[in-house]
């Protein structure tokens, strides 16, 4: 009995030791100006009008509110060990003629389901930044048509449309753990749950680059502010 004590209160002191890795993430400088859209000449009429109707179809490369804090920046952990988990269903929408959600990330074995929303035929194509591979690629020719694909690798994916919508474009991270996080509105991003050790915090954003800096964690949440310099995307 004494044996079986002492195990739980080992087991719940070290689940006790996990913590928060919270901060907010800002943009010095000028964004640049996003480029306006031009459509192919082999572009349907049909496509035209609706996608034309649109604004903006070209989501801005920094989005930020009145305080410069910057959205849709990826943040992760590197040197966690990845845990087995629940799969998780995440969206990657086609609709407005655009991908929505722009940015996220998610969990090997998590499945995306692919919407059509809007009355267009819309082609969703995710290739790895990596090796160039395809990850899957669907065609969805009506409104209301969706599909379910399983994530079975890590790394980057730019999602296209080959439908003619070439200014369609979506970014999708795919990590070995769960230990990730992407700003929204308000710049900030927490990863919760992670276990003591040192670690190296990333972030991503699709035009200001990549940064890391080294972190510990050990008693109480630890918070880490991030900025990226506005500049053009490569």
């Amino acid at each position: 009995m004494i044996r079986i004590v002492l195990t739980v209160l080992a087991l719940t002191s070290t689940c006790s030791l996990a913590e928060d890795v919270r901060g907010t993430v800002t943009l010095k400088g000028t964004p640049p100006k996003t480029p306006d859209v031009k459509f192919p000449a082999d572009l349907g009429p049909k496509d035209r009008a609706f996608c034309s109707a649109k604004t903006p179809l070209v989501p801005p490369f920094y989005v930020t509110d009145s305080a410069s804090h910057l959205k849709d920046v990826v943040v992760w952990l590197e040197g966690v060990k990845a845990a087995p988990g629940a799969s998780t269903l995440r969206s990657l929408v086609n609709a407005d003629c655009r991908f929505q959600p722009h940015v996220q990330a998610v969990t090997v074995g998590d499945e995306l389901k692919v919407e059509n929303r809007d009355p267009l035929l819309h082609n969703t194509h995710p290739v790895y930044l990596g090796d160039k591979s395809t990850l899957f690629n669907i065609a969805l020719p009506e409104q209301g048509q969706e599909v379910k694909k399983k994530v079975k690798k890590p790394g980057v994916l730019k999602v296209q449309c080959d439908a003619g919508h070439v200014w369609m474009r979506a970014f999708v991270h795919v990590f070995e753990h769960r230990f990730h996080a992407v700003t929204g509105a308000d710049g900030a991003f927490v990863i919760s749950d992670v276990p003591p050790g040192k670690y190296t915090l990333k972030a991503w954003h699709e035009a200001a680059g990549t940064q890391s800096s080294e972190i510990e964690v050990a008693a109480g949440p630890v918070q880490r502010d991030l900025s990226f310099e506005a500049k053009p995307p490569q």
